[in-house]
């Protein structure tokens, strides 16, 4: 049977999701997981098949039946790339939130759960490609345990990214002792303007610290980085931005794939596309 690339997607219906979307589909098939459905303007022009499953993270179980069933039903498709970038913020005060239980268990099954359980069945099912695969984690600088970067109303937010990336550190290894070529790669996209970074930047459960060290982020302009590196000015930046450095991993040779990236440190995406990722 001659197989069919494919990338699985979480969250490819908004954010930096929605315009990674659009560049997976000039490669490959694309199988995107998330509760919105795609709107039809995204994938207008696609040179491959978009295909979309409603999902619930909160409920993990129902989530994985899905892919598995799905799976089953498309044999030739192999998969190349499995990209998560589905997530909830869940802010709130540990101190002060009531429901604090209920609000872990959502915050820890959507952002650390979901996307490992997704691609360990692939990873038991055997559906990762043969001759290689690439597993993509978005992850966020709040998962640092760093006073700098520890903020009152982000603790499920840190707290599960944090636990996403143990997690996928012992799926790496765990892989490598598999009769499969997949690498697994954590990645940090920026400071990026979604509507999540301005829930995170208007949001009165939040630290005044958190507002007044993410104010002095400017938005990007061309020509900033010129003369000076992004880790040494730092700027928010537009979700197709984000979208590119994602796809410039994912685009990688397996051998070359790093186990963790910073859009802001990664000079070698910066070296290699900078002037054409707008």
């Amino acid at each position: 049977m001659q197989k069919t690339p494919l990338a699985i997607l979480t969250g490819g219906s908004r954010g930096i999701g929605r315009d990674l979307l659009r560049l997976l589909l000039e490669q490959m098939d694309v199988l995107n997981l998330s509760r919105s459905a795609i709107e039809p303007e995204v994938t207008k022009g696609a040179q491959h098949q978009l295909f979309h499953l409603g999902c619930d993270f909160v409920d993990v179980s129902q989530t994985t039946d899905c892919l598995d069933q799905w799976l089953a039903e498309h044999p030739s498709h192999t998969v190349r790339t499995f990209i998560s970038c589905a997530a909830t913020l869940d802010l709130g005060w540990l101190t002060k939130t009531e429901a604090l239980p209920e609000n872990f268990d959502r915050a820890f099954h959507i952002n650390a759960l979901a996307p490992i359980a997704l691609s360990s069945l692939i990873g038991r099912l055997k559906r990762f490609d043969e001759t290689g695969s690439r597993v993509i984690y978005v992850t966020s600088s709040l998962a640092r345990p760093l006073p700098a970067l520890t903020f009152a109303g982000l603790g499920l937010y840190s707290a599960t990214k944090s636990a996403l990336e143990r997690l996928a550190q012992v799926q790496t290894r765990e892989f490598s002792l598999s009769d499969r070529p997949v690498k697994v790669a954590l990645v940090h996209p920026g400071i990026v303007a979604t509507d999540m970074q301005r829930e995170l930047r208007t949001s009165e459960l939040l630290d005044g610290a958190f507002t007044a060290k993410t104010a002095g982020l400017p938005p990007y302009k061309e020509g900033d980085w010129d003369h000076q590196p992004p880790e040494t000015a730092m700027r928010t930046i537009s979700p197709r931005f984000a979208a590119e450095f994602l796809n410039w991993i994912a685009l990688r040779d397996l051998a070359l794939l790093d186990p963790y990236y910073d859009f802001y440190t990664s000079s070698a995406f910066h070296n290699d596309v900078l002037q054409t990722a707008r």
